[in-house]
């Protein structure tokens, strides 16, 4: 009983101080790390510092604003040359650093139960690429979905802020052409699932966000066209549908814009989108004003930046220290 309850200190009982609110994955340096901004694109802190091939992806606000879960490429680490993703989590200050899962799968694309004692996160531990549930504290993993291993797969999960659902993207066929990718429902426990919104022969929908509300899902989708014999992404669309209607609201950005990633801010009233524009390579990030629709450009740097999320808590400055890696295993001990 005391090794758990120090462990939850650990996890759940540490300050940590941030004014920024967003964070986002950036190649500014080099490598793919987590970084920090305010909302309107100052402040920007970088909080990991791995090195290429290494990288460090999709960070995820804990719900009290104090930890950022994440995925890392633990092999590139060590340059081996197959990808193994764990699931870490970290101080907001990017300290503390703990690795939660370590197994030989790919574990990634993480999200937090509203109380912050569960993670939910795509691996492919048993075969196929699923949605698996841990218990932060116990260390215990469920599987929630379960797909044959062949063509069909469920990844990047978002738990509803009601804590009571999880929208994940659900692959038919190996998605893109076809068949496509959607986004499904399912109940916190893995039951009930349903497809939110249908599949599209020559559309992907994927990177499904709950609204702070619970009532709507946000979303982007993907059009795929043949040139010149290669399938290319010709269009994107950014989405907001309520949950239980088929009525589907598509934000006005600017026609070449090809989307990477969305997310919530300001409470609903704000969403965050990256795209590039074109062919071009780089992404951006912008601030989207749901009632006005004016478009706010928070970065533009050289590299790309991406995969953002937005925390609402009010918190100090950030100030990133010595980082020191700890597994969750040799925690535990």
């Amino acid at each position: 009983m005391l090794k758990k309850l120090i462990t939850y200190c650990l996890l759940f009982c540490l300050p940590s101080f941030v004014a920024a609110k967003i964070v986002f994955i950036s190649k500014r340096d080099g490598a793919y790390n987590i970084h920090v901004m305010e909302d309107d694109g100052s402040n920007v802190q970088r909080l990991t510092f791995t090195e290429a091939p290494q990288v460090d992806g999709t960070p995820t606000w804990s719900p009290d604003g104090t930890r950022i879960a994440f995925e890392r490429d633990t092999d590139a680490a060590q340059h081996k040359t197959n990808q193994k993703y764990d699931i870490f989590v970290m101080d907001a200050d990017g300290s503390n650093v703990q690795q939660l899962t370590d197994d030989r799968a790919l574990d990634g694309g993480c999200t937090w139960s509203p109380d912050g004692r569960h993670i939910a996160f795509a691996s492919t531990r048993n075969k196929g690429l699923d949605i698996y549930v841990m218990d932060i504290l116990t260390q215990e993993v469920k599987q929630l979905t379960h797909n044959p291993g062949d063509r069909d797969w469920a990844n990047e999960p978002s738990w509803a802020p009601n804590g009571r659902y999880i929208a994940y993207e659900q692959a038919i066929n190996g998605g893109f052409l076809n068949a496509g990718t959607t986004i499904y429902v399912m109940n916190a426990d893995g039951t009930g699932a349903k497809e939110f919104v249908p599949p599209h022969n020559d559309w992907e929908r994927v990177l499904p966000h709950w609204s702070p509300d619970s009532k709507s899902i946000l979303y982007f989708e993907s059009h795929f066209a043949i040139v010149e014999g290669i399938t290319k992404r010709v269009a994107s669309n950014v989405v907001i549908q309520r949950h239980g209607s088929k009525a589907r609201r598509i934000l006005n950005i600017p026609k070449n814009w090809l989307v990477n990633s969305v997310c919530w801010m300001d409470n609903g009233k704000q969403v965050l989108i990256a795209a590039r524009e074109g062919i071009g390579e780089k992404n951006d990030i912008y601030r989207y004003h749901l009632v006005t629709g004016q478009i706010t450009n928070l970065t533009n740097y050289p590299a790309s930046d991406y995969s953002m999320d937005w925390i609402s808590d009010d918190v100090l400055s950030v100030k990133p220290r010595g980082k020191k890696v700890l597994k969750w295993g040799t925690l535990k001990k």
